[in-house]
């Protein structure tokens, strides 16, 4: 038996979320579109980000991880002016990354990492 309780975190998430402070790039719509963020905190089923400007986030929605090398495939949650909360259903490792995630989002990093 676990000693781990069965009652998710006290602000109701499922998993708990670390605040960071890491560099983020978003990658968005259909045409592959680019927007710089900050990410702030981070969880296995999500992010908060802060983001310049007032873009419209068009689905397909990728959450790029500069310093991990890891993207996560998202959609928005919620939005309060330069705030952007996103849940994710997908994570990459982009180091191997799969065929179906589209060629920019691994571009990124590796120019990141130059």
């Amino acid at each position: 038996m676990s000693d781990l309780p069965d009652k998710p975190p006290p602000n109701g998430r499922v998993s708990p979320r670390q605040r960071v402070l890491l560099s983020g790039k978003i990658v968005y719509g259909g045409q592959e579109m680019t927007l710089d963020c900050t990410i702030t905190d981070i969880s296995d089923t999500g992010a908060r980000v802060r983001m310049l400007g007032a873009q419209l986030l068009v689905e397909p929605l990728y959450l790029v991880d500069l310093r991990h090398g890891i993207a996560y495939r998202a959609r928005r949650a919620w939005r309060r002016e330069d705030r952007v909360g996103l849940a994710f259903s997908e994570r990459y490792d982009l180091r191997a990354p799969p065929p179906e995630l589209p060629k920019l989002v691994r571009q990124l990093w590796i120019e990141a990492t130059r």
